[in-house]
């Protein structure tokens, strides 16, 4: 059955774009009963997924400026991976010059993978229609006059003769080829050394970074550290991560934003930059020849075709690369100069896309707004060790969080009166810390409890188990789970497995112990490929640690099923494990994370890992039933841990006790894995109080916390 869905209170010229939708599809089934409007996004989202699990064909219609985060949360809540468009790309590049443009063009190219894209006339705001859940998905904007082209798109694909459907994406990128090297060696200096030197001045009078990433063009650059002093502070080089299968549907611009935007983040600079080799196309009889220019900062990433048609200037093609990387460098920081003034910081704020603004305004009534819900109650209890090395919720007490919010409509700790759940907005890679407003209370009191409100199980790094679970239901793959909460590994296979790990200082026969942990982390009950991830993260863990483990690392000692103990078969026969830039990968996990996982570095401290960044989506989490769980301590009794385990002397109104400092937003914008709080004027990690303060009564280290004063 085909449904039209969107929101109510439209503008003008939106609500005449839904006119026009129904016009186009009435022949086709669309009927008045099968329109809704609702309050919003988040009501919508829902009742979109309810239609698809019943397998029906869902159009989700959304106005231009909320149209690219409509889809970020869609990517999310589908567990969708999202790729950049090449026919998007190439319709934006033939309207638009995108060194200059001022919309978001990744976010216009965002799209599913292994999706049908329907082109607006110049690109921006182009629709999708993608498989989810036994039904079909397409997204298109309220657009009246660009979606002429998308609709017809719509038609031909669902309706039309499956010989005239569009073909899906990815596709590649033209005709593209890959040109042999013109030269071997750079060349003369004098081609672009002058705009190199400009580019590092410009870098040092900034204070600002840049990070290169290795390539033919790029390598000229290295080679010039030595003559070029002012390198050193200004210049990172990083090598591109392995390919993955994923990778490999990419095209030529859209692998090299995505290498830019990884040098970005991995050295934490301003800039990120790769410049790809030569590429041809020959078109009706007439050859081109390009290079690409990917250049990623703090708020986009862009990426610009330098074209000729003259065989005889190729020679200097990919030194003009080498030129318009550096002036565009500059060129950027000039701008964002006159913003390092107090007086212009705002006009910096107002850069942030208008339609994320409003979008993040909608997301944050709806979770105002939504009904309170009941808590459900947890049947177990987790045990109170407490270890960095300690990775499985279920064992141990993994990173401990708390949020301070005041005035919660209820004043019955008991009753668990909770927002809903749902309101997903994961960052991609990593999810942000933010700093928490303080709380405060209209009349002072001397003595009341504190409920902590708490949202998932364990320190939230990793692998979700429950959300393994629910992904592998879904019709993931192993390979597909661990790629989603170990973003940017690499899957190794036929590594030799050693004959024994030692766990908790006893030698273990390999097969026995891993399958003896798989039954006690996930039991053989759940799906296989969720049990296959399970498997692999527990040997890559491991690996990492030189197959030496203490008793905390994770669960073990259950009796393995003929389920878990076929699992390990498998994985130790394929001899698979995680990989990152060469090196085995850390891979913690943990039972139920708070919708999205937190970073490495929110529990644990230390240097950060960008395959452990956090805010990866494990929506399957809120449906589990230990999502939500609520904990109690009157004030004497907090008072007592605080002196006994921080030495802190607590006096006057216990309100004022505890303050969220920062968090990462996992629940919302006001909701997260607490990164620190403040106790009595001491500060500690989240990690360190739901551990060693609260030792592990509390479930997760994402929580709110209501202070309710004796009566």
């Amino acid at each position: 059955m085909l449904k039209l869905f969107t929101l109510e209170n439209l503008a003008a010229a939106s609500a005449d774009a839904v006119y026009k939708i129904c016009l186009s599809l009435e022949e086709y089934g669309l009927t008045q009963d099968n329109i809704s409007a609702f309050e919003s996004y988040e009501a919508m989202f829902n009742a979109a997924l309810y239609a698809l699990e019943d397998g029906d064909d869902v159009l989700l219609a959304a106005e231009n400026e909320d149209f690219n985060a409509v889809k970020h949360v869609i990517f999310a809540k589908l567990m969708l991976d999202a790729i950049a468009s090449p026919e998007i790309a190439a319709q934006i590049t033939s309207h638009y010059d995108l060194m200059e443009a001022e919309f978001d063009v990744d976010a216009h190219c965002a799209v599913p993978l292994n999706c049908s894209v329907h082109l607006s006339e110049d690109g921006l705001f182009s629709g999708f229609t993608t498989d989810a859940f036994g039904g079909s998905l397409t997204v298109l904007p309220l657009d009246f006059d660009r979606m002429d082209a998308e609709l017809a798109s719509v038609i031909r694909l669902m309706f039309a003769p499956e010989e005239e459907a569009p073909a899906a994406v990815p596709v590649p990128e033209l005709n593209e080829t890959a040109l042999p090297p013109v030269h071997e060696e750079a060349p003369a200096e004098i081609d672009f050394i002058e705009p190199v030197t400009q580019m590092l001045e410009a870098l040092a009078g900034a204070q600002e970074k840049i990070c290169l990433v290795h390539g033919p063009v790029t390598d000229w650059i290295f080679e010039l550290r030595d003559t070029l002093l002012e390198m050193e502070d200004t210049v990172d080089f990083a090598y591109p991560r392995e390919e993955t299968e994923a990778d490999a549907q990419e095209s030529a611009s859209a692998r090299l934003l995505r290498q830019a935007k990884q040098a970005r983040q991995v050295s934490d600079a301003a800039f990120g930059a790769a410049i790809s080799e030569m590429y041809s196309n020959e078109t009706d009889g007439n050859t081109v020849y390009y290079a690409y220019v990917a250049i990623a900062d703090r708020e986009t990433a862009k990426a610009k075709r330098i074209n000729t048609t003259n065989p005889d200037d190729l020679a200097l093609l990919l030194p003009h690369c080498v030129t318009v990387l550096c002036d565009t460098i500059c060129k950027k920081l000039a701008a964002a100069a006159p913003a390092e003034t107090p007086e212009e910081e705002p006009k910096k704020e107002k850069k942030i896309s208008k339609g994320l603004v409003i979008f993040a305004v909608i997301v944050l009534l709806a979770a105002i707004a939504t009904p309170v819900i009941l808590l459900k109650h947890f049947v177990f209890t987790e045990p109170t060790t407490d270890s960095p090395s300690a990775m499985s919720s279920t064992t141990r007490s993994g990173g401990v969080s708390t949020v301070s919010i005041a005035d919660l409509t209820s004043t019955e700790p008991t009753s668990g009166n909770l927002p809903a759940g749902n309101n997903l907005t994961p960052a991609e890679p990593g999810a942000s810390d933010v700093s928490a407003a303080p709380t405060t209370t209209s009349v002072p009191s001397t003595s009341g409890t504190f409920t902590f409100y708490v949202f998932g199980y364990g320190h939230g790094v990793g692998l979700s188990q429950n959300g393994a679970d629910y992904l592998a239901k879904q019709g993931w793959t192993y390979a597909q789970i661990l790629a989603n909460y170990y973003y940017g590994t690499t899957l190794v296979t036929g590594d030799t497995y050693p004959p024994t790990i030692n766990y908790a200082g006893t030698d273990y026969n390999t097969r026995e112990y891993l399958a003896s942990a798989l039954e006690s982390e996930m039991s053989g009950s759940m799906s296989k490929e969720a049990l296959k991830a399970q498997a692999v993260a527990l040997y890559t863990f491991a690996k990492y640690n030189n197959y030496r483990l203490n008793a905390d690392a994770n669960a073990y000692g259950k009796t393995a099923s003929a389920a878990c103990t076929e699992v390990v078969d498998e994985v130790m026969n394929e001899g698979l494990y995680l990989s990152y830039n060469g090196k085995t990968a850390l891979t913690p996990f943990h039972s139920i994370s708070a919708g999205k996982t937190t970073s490495y570095y929110n529990v644990w401290g230390g240097s950060q890992l960008p395959y452990l960044n956090g805010g990866r989506p494990s929506y399957g989490d809120y449906e589990a039933e230990g999502f939500k769980s609520t904990f109690t301590i009157s004030s004497e009794e907090f008072k007592t841990i605080a002196q006994t385990k921080l030495g802190v002397t607590l006096a006057g109104d216990p309100a004022t006790w505890i303050r969220i400092v920062s968090h990462d937003q996992a629940i919302s914008q006001d909701i997260g894995y607490v990164s620190t709080l403040n106790i009595g004027g001491k500060e500690v990690t989240g990690n360190e109080f739901r551990g060693k303060v609260m030792e592990g009564k509390i479930r997760s280290h994402c929580f709110m916390l209501q202070y309710t004063p004796t009566a």
